[in-house]
């Protein structure tokens, strides 16, 4: 953790621990949620479209757009099932949007 929070580099986590479907809304894995409380730092939230691009199922679609949606932060502090439900509901709204 020490390591972490003294680094200029980012942490980097997919909740959902794995690629979905464009149209799934499985609930983010609880690793997230442990993460952030033990660092006690904000969260920056990144919304990204690949599931139509390079689906878990099947073959990578070449030459095709994929975006990436920079969310509202979520300030440290929070209990962890609140932050993981609001990083949930913000991720999955802006899918909603990008699909």
């Amino acid at each position: 953790l020490k390591l972490i929070n003294s680094s200029n580099r980012p942490l980097i986590i997919f909740p959902q621990g794995t690629r979905l479907s464009p149209n799934d809304r499985t609930p983010f894995k609880k690793g997230a949620s442990r993460i952030y409380e033990e660092l006690k730092i904000d969260c920056q939230p990144i919304a990204i479209n690949s599931g139509h691009i390079w689906p878990k199922r099947g073959f990578k679609k070449i030459n095709s757009n994929l975006t990436v949606s920079i969310l509202k932060p979520i300030e440290a502090g929070l209990d962890k099932i609140d932050f993981l439900k609001r990083l949930e509901n913000d991720i999955y709204s802006e899918l909603d949007i990008l699909n």
